[in-house]
């Protein structure tokens, strides 16, 4: 059977679950923290620790889960198992990481947050790894990803529009984010999420069957180094990622302590996510011209120069709209990043599957989620840089001097960009584009026919 057309509806079943999981990500990383501190007994340096765990804790999970995941053999396939299970335990998590009871400290907020981050990776892996398999096509596979990248999008607009919604309606007193807004939060998931991934199960399409050889650990390892598209990919990754980790980590302090628009800071962040999600249709279109490494290239390029201007513009109100402009552009052109990287994995898994027989989605998009959270903490040596070389300070109050100033204005608007532009040479000519895609295709479908008339 031919996998390369998929319907509108199947592509809504398959991405919907990933408005409930999306807008939980950021609240958990970025706000909760802040909360626990404010609300309960979580101090600043715990919550390092705590996250510092977690990664530790990812280093093992990620890979193990889309290790197990490439084994496993049910009728409904080897990846909607997880995703069940995952959903169940995100859900679970959220309704105890989101109460925030006063008395709650360190104990109370790891044990939960460990147990959300198992629940993500379960469900986040396998759902990658099963949209590589539902679709064979090399350009209806960008299409598949930004059907998944507009429904997290709308889950991250879900959780910035909310206490907005919530202040409008009278039920909170101010726009910030609150324990009462996050617990309203927690409502709108815990009512969405099982739904969604019911009838994401019941009525998304399996996709291929796996070939019969099931992976091993050590096969998993050997692949991975033996694998020149896949070691090439993960290295430009990295490079882009911590780029983009430098951008979100000095995010905030850029604007609130330096620009002084931290006021303004929800409506930024909600014209980047409409950016961007106004940006997918056009990337789908720009890879089935170019290709995915091409248009992943392009984005990183106009990302790497869309924020130069801001460094040329003094702080204050009067710099808004060239603010907005510039995130807006931003946020469109990174766009391609919530596609291109995602189909061009399933391309390299296919890689594999020609070179070795067997199929090791799973592992393969866990090294990829991994890449992706570790590069995210890259961000924090950003801080580091900011306050022990520049000497920058973010207290309220305190006056930076023109070299500190200068420093957090390098970092964010510059480096950035900078760090992304070295990642272009690995992924400009990368191996596998369209034509070569479409014969690695043809002959894994040349051996299976030959496997399936040896059969009979």
């Amino acid at each position: 059977m031919k996998h390369n057309q998929l319907s509108f509806r199947h592509k809504v079943y398959y991405a919907m679950p990933e408005i409930a999981f999306a807008s939980v990500i950021a609240p958990v990383a970025g706000i909760l923290p802040t909360l626990y501190a404010k609300h309960a007994m979580l101090s600043v340096a715990a919550t390092g620790l705590i996250f510092l765990v977690m990664r530790i804790f990812d280093g093992v999970t990620d890979p193990l889960i889309g290790y197990l995941s490439d084994r496993t053999r049910t009728r409904i396939g080897a990846r909607k198992p997880w995703i069940i299970v995952g959903g169940v335990l995100v859900m679970v998590s959220v309704f105890f990481l989101f109460r925030i009871p006063p008395d709650a400290g360190a104990g109370y907020f790891g044990a939960w947050a460990l147990l959300y981050y198992l629940g993500n990776t379960m469900y986040a892996v396998p759902h990658m790894a099963w949209g590589s398999e539902i679709i064979e096509d090399y350009n209806q596979r960008a299409l598949v990803f930004s059907f998944r990248s507009i429904a997290s999008e709308c889950g991250t607009l879900t959780y910035t529009l909310l206490p907005l919604l919530l202040f409008y309606f009278g039920v909170v007193r101010s726009t910030e984010f609150t324990p009462e807004v996050i617990r309203w939060l927690a409502y709108v998931v815990l009512v969405t999420f099982p739904v969604l991934i019911t009838l994401n199960v019941l009525l998304a399409p399996v996709g291929h069957l796996a070939p019969p050889e099931r992976t091993t650990i050590k096969g998993v390892y050997s692949a991975v180094l033996h694998n020149a598209p896949l070691l090439r990919f993960l290295s430009a990754y990295v490079l882009a990622g911590a780029g983009y980790g430098f951008f979100a980590a000095l995010f905030f302090p850029f604007l609130d302590s330096y620009m002084q628009l931290g006021d303004k800071v929800p409506v930024l962040i909600i014209s980047m996510s409409l950016s961007a999600l106004i940006s997918l249709p056009v990337w789908v279109h720009v890879v089935s011209r170019v290709g995915k490494h091409r248009a992943w290239a392009y984005g990183w390029i106009i990302n790497s120069l869309c924020l130069l201007p801001l460094a040329f513009v003094s702080p204050g109100e009067s710099a808004l709209y060239l603010v907005l402009l510039c995130f807006s552009v931003y946020g469109f052109s990174n766009g391609v990043s919530a596609i291109a990287p995602f189909a061009l994995m399933a391309d390299i898994v296919d890689y594999d599957i020609l070179k070795t027989g067997v199929d090791r989605a799973g592992s393969f998009y866990a090294f990829l989620y991994l890449t992706a959270k570790l590069t995210a903490a890259i961000g924090g040596f950003a801080l580091v840089i900011l306050g022990m070389f520049f000497g920058y300070q973010l207290e309220e109050g305190v006056v930076n001097t023109s070299f500190s100033n200068m420093g957090i204005v390098i970092l964010f608007c510059v480096v950035s960009g900078a760090l992304q532009l070295t990642a272009i040479p690995l992924i400009w000519n990368f191996p596998i584009n369209k034509r070569r895609h479409d014969i690695i295709r043809k002959r894994i479908s040349q051996r299976l026919e030959r496997a399936a008339h040896l059969q009979h």
